[in-house]
């Protein structure tokens, strides 16, 4: 069923960018932005109102004060260290070294003291070896809140491991540290905690999700029962196994939110100066030759990690900001005079038709990201109800949610002023309801018109439905790709836009108490 197809890599629902507002956006990251671009500037920061019961949320600074005040860590303390000056340190300051040591002082004094001595020995050969052993900065993938931001921003509520490896990268790029190798010691517990993430999903749930889409015809537990048709094909052996296989990847990705969330928020091990400053610290003898296309960087070199207080994430700008400035850009691109009057001239064009045409922006439902976990589930079970689960069910949840929140659902906005996520959920719904309704309607027509062809089409197990793989084809790109867009969109902001000065967003939370 549709709707057991459609959940992304990360776990997150998917959402597509269309030809109007992606290469508009591509074209506003193109190579070196003017200082001060024209155009409308960013529209009123986005924050969820507060209940008086409600929290502001813990601040970088706060939340390393707190951590440094606890009495336990969750690691032992190794002997060698008591007494030494140490501070408590959360998975963001903690070595694999550090770990290693803990736990191996923890089972050392249950060892036969035949043991003893030769595994100190190997205590030895492993620091060497993670000394040794380099990992490529780019293979590591950072928790945002690691980077500077807190729980209410984007990078913090809007992504999943992928798309966080790719926000991680694009920072790194704009630094210059792409050639950055790590030794195997120096990575933290939370860096490690998001990059094996990244590649359980990139090698074992993605591939599963795909897998299980494209299995042919396994038939269905009520067959031969007398229920109807329709039921039958319903509850098949496919959507039960889509149902398990999606219900692990949300399950996947819940726990790692709550192990992610959690190693950056607790006392994880008592650390010295030393120990603490090696984290995460790359070689310094050691360098990879890592080719970046020079777009690429153009592109990163204009980010910053977004900030609800300072720095808009990208998602909130409206359409007109983002028209302005790609046609900013087309004109520094040409060096003709007419050439840029006639750009200029497109662009007043385009922007007066944007401002002329009106949206009920409520009237677009809210994005499946936004879902509380009970329109999730019932977004999971709706999928099999013939013909409506799927894209039919999201839409009336999503419509839901937003009346739900008291939103006027005749309220309107010119589409200059619709937002960048707001466009990009319309597109989302647009394609998922065309493949919905391509798929169901060509299932039931496509034997039919074969044999009005004077062609056999196979129905039985062990078959494939033409359109059936169609749209499940027509839908990667929709469910691995462009979440993953969407969530970097949300997670980053525009230097030009930070307010801090220093154009790293969030990140300069983190450098005022920890510089890098």
């Amino acid at each position: 069923m549709f709707a057991l197809t459609t959940s992304s890599a990360n776990g997150s629902a998917a959402v597509v960018s269309t030809t109007y507002p992606g290469p508009a956006l591509a074209a506003g990251l193109s190579p070196r932005p003017a200082a001060e671009p024209t155009g409308p500037r960013p529209v009123t920061k986005h924050r969820t109102p507060r209940t008086a019961r409600q929290q502001p949320a813990e601040s970088y600074a706060d939340r390393q004060e707190r951590i440094a005040k606890s009495k336990r860590s969750l690691l032992a303390t190794p002997k060698s260290q008591r007494g030494a000056d140490t501070s408590c340190v959360s998975g963001e300051f903690t070595t694999l070294s550090v770990v290693y040591d803990s736990l191996f002082e923890s089972i050392y004094p249950t060892l036969p003291p035949a043991l003893q001595g030769p595994a100190r020995i190997q205590r030895n050969i492993a620091h060497r070896d993670m000394k040794r052993l380099h990992v490529s900065t780019l293979a590591v993938s950072e928790n945002p809140m690691t980077l500077g931001a807190d729980r209410e921003d984007g990078s913090a509520r809007y992504r999943g491991p992928i798309s966080q490896l790719i926000v991680s990268n694009l920072l790194k790029i704009r630094d210059g540290r792409e050639s950055e190798a790590i030794p195997l010691g120096n990575i933290t517990v939370s860096q490690a905690v998001e990059s094996a993430f990244v590649y359980l999903f990139v090698t074992v749930i993605a591939p599963v999700r795909v897998g299980v889409g494209f299995l042919p015809r396994l038939g269905s537990p009520l067959t031969d029962t007398g229920a109807p048709d329709v039921v039958v094909s319903s509850l098949s052996y496919n959507s039960i196994l889509n149902l398990v296989t999606l219900g692990g990847q949300l399950g996947l990705q819940y726990l790692y939110q709550a192990i992610s969330s959690s190693v950056v928020n607790q006392c994880v091990a008592q650390v010295t100066n030393e120990q603490r400053e090696a984290a995460g610290r790359p070689s310094d003898s050691v360098r990879f030759d890592v080719p970046i296309a020079p777009i690429v960087a153009d592109i990163a070199d204009q980010l910053a990690l977004a900030d609800n207080e300072t720095c808009t994430p990208i998602s909130e700008l409206s359409l007109s900001r983002i028209v302005a400035r790609t046609a900013d850009y087309a004109q520094r691109s040409v060096t003709g005079a007419d050439q840029k009057r006639l750009i200029a001239a497109e662009a007043r064009k385009i922007l007066v038709g944007m401002r002329s045409t009106r949206i009920p922006h409520h009237l677009i439902p809210a994005d499946p990201a936004d879902f509380s976990q009970a329109e999730q589930i019932a977004s999971l079970l709706g999928g099999f109800i013939p013909y409506v689960g799927g894209a039919p069910t999201d839409i009336i949840l999503g419509l839901g949610h937003n009346f739900g929140q008291g939103n006027n659902p005749l309220e309107t906005v010119s589409l200059a002023d619709l937002t960048v996520t707001k466009s990009l959920t319309a597109a989302y719904y647009s394609w998922y309801l065309s493949v919905h309704l391509f798929s169901v309607v060509g299932g039931l027509v496509e034997s039919p018109l074969a044999a009005a062809l004077g062609l056999v089409l196979p129905t039985g197990v062990g078959t494939w439905s033409p359109t059936g793989l169609a749209g499940r084809v027509a839908l990667l790109p929709l469910t691995y790709g462009l979440v993953n867009y969407h969530n970097v969109v949300r997670s980053m902001c525009l230097r030009e836009d930070d307010t801090t000065g220093t154009g790293r967003g969030a990140e300069a939370n983190r450098d005022r108490r920890t510089p890098r």
